[in-house]
């Protein structure tokens, strides 16, 4: 006889609920009984027949966790899975389970080296690149081991840039979506390996991103898996496919899940009418390009002058949001060039995305590379602010020199910081622009100055900072959501 087993996890956030999450369920001889995937939910009850079972959480970052479970007759069990100690904190939840995310940095961002990193947001538009305001939305969290962030951006072409004085220049993709949430953190390794912040940006079809997430980890079978269960093959046909396209990432998401598992009879013009209707992307052209490549192979006929048309068309557009369309544009503008050494547009298209993926992180599941400027990819970024400091969003603690220029603090002015239990430390402005404590010692960033003398222990967003003529706190709060400039 068969009894009820009731698998539970534990999460803190609403977001950790909705991502899926792959449960597994095998027997003494360690054969799968079993397995399905948690969806917009935190439980499911299975029946299972008396004995011993391994049951096993696998979470898309890769993370798996198993319980032992012994399941008599006529019974009925729970097993719990506490995923609420996966990230070091809440808001980081997302990331740390659906992502690939390091575990948390022995540094934190007071560290001075991440002193005035920033953000800005570039986008592309009539074939000019140019910065606009970021809008940052009240959502976002400000904590000391990262930043996660609820963006709301539009259905462009857009990269955002990360820099600082000791940070080089990075560009992440950002997928269209109405929100994204996005996290960035210190990062360990030796400077030359590892860039210092790790960014990771997702969209909230935690579906698609899952699948996407799978893909960037060649875990095909899993990503096939998920999405034969989910209305994800169905939406992107029929909705986003066929009618008005409101979900253009989950749709190249989709797109380049068909493709890899050449699943062309779901494919249809799929990939044509993505890049048909959605001009300013360059993903369409390059799934339809190689949904061309794949499928003349196999009938033995490749439409190479569309194939041509296709690829160039993705160049002139930009660079592809997704690392797999920059992989693949490379791919398919050699072959190109192979076929007919004397192309001299292709030839010319090949040395363009080749500057691109000599500067790309190919970790990243969204397309990432070192540069200046959307148009300079370089294997060797530089480091600083820039000239230009319009539409500039500091990530986390502001250089004094900064907020001397941009508020009305001055030298010798005297800051005082208290906590919500009425503790404080006081600074003075000194004429080096650092903060000077009342022992006479001097520091670059007032984060790491309360951080290195508090006498207390509370989290650093919960203090009160303010000088004699204004309110610290809340103008840091100002140059983080990019207000001051």
């Amino acid at each position: 006889m068969s009894s009820s087993l009731n698998i539970h996890t534990i999460v803190n956030s609403f977001e950790a609920k909705q991502i899926p999450k792959k449960v597994k369920v095998f027997d003494s001889d360690f054969k799968e009984v079993t397995s399905f995937w948690l969806r917009n939910r935190d439980s499911e009850s299975i029946e299972l027949d008396s004995g011993m079972y391994v049951i096993a959480l696998v979470l898309p970052s890769g993370k798996e966790i198993e319980q032992v479970v012994k399941v008599d007759s006529h019974g009925e069990y729970d097993i719990e899975f506490d995923l609420s100690k996966i990230s070091p904190h809440e808001n980081h939840e997302w990331a740390h389970m659906s992502k690939r995310v390091t575990a948390p940095s022995k540094v934190n961002l007071n560290d001075t080296k991440y002193l005035g990193s920033w953000i800005r947001l570039w986008h592309l538009s009539n074939n000019q690149w140019t910065v606009k305001k970021l809008d940052i939305m009240d959502s976002t969290s400000w904590d000391e081991d990262g930043v996660s962030y609820t963006f709301r951006v539009n259905q462009e072409l857009q990269f955002l840039q990360v820099g600082g004085p000791k940070i080089p220049w990075r560009f992440i993709a950002l997928p269209p979506a109405e929100k994204l949430k996005c996290l960035i953190k210190p990062n360990d390794g030796p400077t030359k390996i590892v860039h210092p912040l790790e960014v990771t940006v997702t969209t909230e079809n935690w579906e698609a991103e899952t699948i996407l997430t799978l893909l960037g980890n060649n875990a095909n079978e899993k990503a096939e898996d998920l999405y034969e269960q989910t209305p994800l093959k169905e939406i992107s046909a029929e909705d986003m496919l066929y009618g008005k396209m409101r979900n253009p990432s989950a749709a190249a998401i989709g797109g380049y899940y068909l493709l890899r598992l050449e699943k062309f009879d779901r494919l249809h013009d799929w990939a044509r009418n993505l890049a048909n209707w959605k001009e300013w992307m360059p993903d369409g052209s390059v799934i339809w390009a190689w949904q061309l490549i794949k499928e003349g192979r196999k009938s033995g006929s490749v439409n190479l002058n569309e194939v041509r048309s296709r690829l160039l068309q993705a160049v002139d557009r930009g660079i592809p949001i997704y690392t797999e369309g920059l992989k693949l544009l490379l791919e398919g503008l050699k072959l190109l060039n192979y076929t007919n050494r004397e192309d001299e547009e292709v030839k010319n298209a090949l040395l363009k995305i080749s500057t691109y993926t000599e500067a790309a992180n190919w970790n990243s599941t969204l397309t990432m590379f070192n540069g200046e400027h959307p148009k300079r990819p370089s294997k060797k970024s530089r480091k600083g602010a820039p000239r230009d400091t319009d539409n500039l969003a500091y990530i986390y603690d502001v250089p004094v020199k900064a907020m001397m220029n941009m508020t009305g603090l001055t030298q010798n002015d005297i800051i005082e910081v208290t906590t919500d239990t009425n503790e404080s430390l006081r600074f003075k402005v000194a004429e080096e622009g650092l903060f000077e404590s009342e022992e006479g010692e001097k520091y670059k960033t007032l984060y790491k100055a309360t951080d290195q003398l508090r006498r207390f222990k509370t989290n650093l967003e919960n203090l009160d900072i303010k000088s004699s003529n204004i309110d610290i706190g809340a103008e840091i709060r100002k140059f983080r959501k990019g207000d001051k400039y």
